[in-house]
């Protein structure tokens, strides 16, 4: 589920997320000109 932050955020706190399961996160910025590409993917498991 993708949830959108204001630019100015250099974190964000995620909550709620599932415990013992691989997750999978990456970022990707949008602006007036559109979306970029998506950053590194990130695994871990909680």
């Amino acid at each position: 589920m993708a949830k959108k932050l204001p630019a100015i955020l250099t974190e964000a706190t995620l909550v709620d997320q599932p415990e013992k399961t691989e997750l999978e996160y990456r970022v990707i910025a949008v602006n007036k000109a559109g979306e970029g590409q998506a950053s590194n993917t990130v695994m871990v498991v909680l």
